[in-house]
């Protein structure tokens, strides 16, 4: 058992262990829960194309920011093992290629028939369900893992950040990999509409969804906040 604060580093990720979460690296769906969601976003089928656009053509900052973003995803999906995943939300399939990578079976859920709709297209291969992330209809432990790709860091109450985590959980038999916004030494967020977590922040509110932070890969430390957390359940 290793002691309060140790880590070990892999590479650009981190393995947490005790209360310690912090890793140092080299180098939009539509939930009506919470006041800082945005529940008409893409619904409409050239909102979601153009998000795709935008995603999938990206140019100057927002390219590097898109590169960093999936590479951050592979490092943490690098040491998760199993046979099926659900992606939730899958917005367009921003990470579908890093997920069909690893798994045999992956299922995309999201709220938005629009973004489904391009999730789709001219990938036949793609099973794109509709459905509700704090409500998900699968059964329990219905997937290996779960990989929830921006949509925790949109909710600022700890209640609404604690039920999503307990639904994702509830349908992975293994663990969650989830893109967070975490305090950095240069970022630092609390009155925008899209708040960093700090370390003491986050663990409580794993604790209560009965998961526990394995390691952490930030997107670029310290400068930004982006983070995929991969957590397995207790």
């Amino acid at each position: 058992m290793m002691s309060h604060g140790t880590r070990i580093s892999f590479g650009h990720c981190a393995a947490v262990t005790g209360q310690e979460s912090a890793c140092q690296v080299r180098g939009e769906p539509m939930i009506q829960v919470s006041p800082d969601r945005q529940p008409e976003r893409y619904r409409a089928l050239a909102d979601a194309e153009k998000y795709d656009a935008k995603i999938t053509q990206p140019k100057g900052v927002p390219r590097l920011s898109h590169w960093l973003e999936a590479h951050a995803v592979e490092r943490a999906l690098n040491d998760v093992s199993g046979r099926s995943v659900l992606d939730c939300p899958c917005g367009t399939g921003r990470i579908d290629n890093l997920l069909r990578a690893r798994f045999g079976r992956i299922v995309g859920l999201d709220s938005s028939e629009a973004m489904l709709t391009v999730y789709r297209q001219g990938h036949p291969e793609r099973i794109g369900q509709q459905g509700d992330a704090f409500a998900l209809p699968f059964a329990d432990g219905d997937f290996d893992w779960v990989v929830c790709h921006r949509l925790l860091h949109h909710f600022s109450r700890d209640d609404d950040r604690i039920r999503l985590l307990k639904s994702l959980a509830r349908v992975a038999s293994i663990g969650l990999v989830v893109y967070g916004w975490l305090d950095t030494p240069f970022n630092s967020r609390r009155n925008s509409r899209r708040q960093t977590l700090a370390r003491d922040q986050l663990l409580p509110l794993l604790d209560a969804a009965g998961l526990t932070l394995e390691r952490i890969c930030f997107a670029a430390w310290p400068f930004q906040p982006k983070a995929e957390l991969v957590c397995r359940k207790k």
